[in-house]
């Protein structure tokens, strides 16, 4: 069961060996424990998994993997500046 909900912008955040990644995403539904998301960052985002995601696709991502945008947003990997 996916329960839809209006889109918004948020962030996926993956932990790298690089340090915590921050990617601009846009919320598109969610189910009891995953999340729909529409990844909006240009050139894609990798997955664990080495799943790889371009710009404009869909995919389930586990809820606490999304939050919202920080506050510093020069941390968010996202579309090109002044889009958000």
């Amino acid at each position: 069961m996916v329960l839809v909900m209006s889109a918004e912008i948020k962030s996926l955040v993956l932990d790298t060996w690089a340090g915590r990644r921050y990617y601009a995403v846009e919320l598109v539904g969610q189910t009891p424990k995953k999340a729909r998301v529409r990844v909006l960052t240009p050139g894609g985002v990798m997955l664990p998994g080495r799943r790889y995601v371009n710009c404009g696709e869909t995919v389930l991502v586990p809820k606490h993997a999304v939050v919202d945008l920080p506050k510093d947003a020069h941390k968010v990997e996202m579309i090109e500046a002044g889009e958000l």
